[in-house]
């Protein structure tokens, strides 16, 4: 035996691998983590990157085409020799007497008045100012026969009065508001016109009836 102090002895390394076997264990855990996040990211990406399919093709369906026209064979005629059909005359389509009728234009109650030799009668205004207006009549005979006559003029309410005068004589009178009637004083003879001066009384505006007749037909306005 020595008389020096003994040393230590020295510590086993077993103790010194168990004290870091702990941070192994959590490295490789974050590892793991780290490794499936990785993973998880590019199976993403690799989704969003997958090519969208192109569209179908559209689909047509077919179409009848027109139909050829048919001819008919010929009929009504009467066949030469070569075999042709000579045409028939009564294929020749005429306008038919109702379509002719519907196409003219129906005549005014005027024109038929003149037509049948009646009485006809003319309207005209021929100045105006801020109290009343100036007009003028003329009444045709038509008819072979002497004719009296008889003309209504239908004013709206602001036509108030009315004075007349005509070589012919006539006579006038008020039928409620703004109507008025005119008369020939004694029969107008066959071919011949009169004509009668007027004057009337108004508040506002407005120089033409809403409607004229002379013996029930209408009469020309303008």
């Amino acid at each position: 035996m020595s008389g020096g102090p003994a040393e230590p002895a020295e510590a086993p390394a077993a103790p010194r691998m168990l004290t870091s076997v702990p941070w192994i264990v959590v490295l490789l855990g974050v590892g793991l983590i780290v490794g499936l996040l990785v993973i998880a990211l590019l199976s993403l990406r690799g989704e969003e990157r997958q090519p969208v399919p192109a569209p179908a093709p559209p689909m047509y369906l077919p179409t009848l085409g027109p139909d050829a026209p048919t001819s008919a064979p010929p009929t009504g005629g009467a066949t030469d020799a070569t075999g042709s059909a000579t045409p028939s005359p009564s294929a020749t389509a005429s306008p038919s007497a109702g379509a002719s009728r519907s196409a003219t234009p129906r005549p005014s109650a005027s024109t038929r008045a003149a037509a049948q030799g009646a009485v006809t009668a003319r309207y005209e205004a021929t100045a105006s100012d801020r109290s009343g207006f100036e007009a003028r009549l003329t009444v045709v005979n038509g008819s072979a026969g002497g004719q009296g006559w008889e003309v209504e003029l239908f004013f709206t309410g602001n036509v108030k009065t009315i004075e007349a005068s005509s070589a012919s004589g006539v006579s006038v009178s008020t039928q409620g508001s703004g109507v008025f009637v005119l008369r020939g004083i004694g029969p107008l003879p066959a071919g011949q016109s009169a004509t009668v001066r007027m004057r009337f009384g108004r508040t506002g505006t407005g120089d033409q009836p809403g409607r004229c007749t002379v013996n029930g037909a209408d009469c020309v306005i303008g």
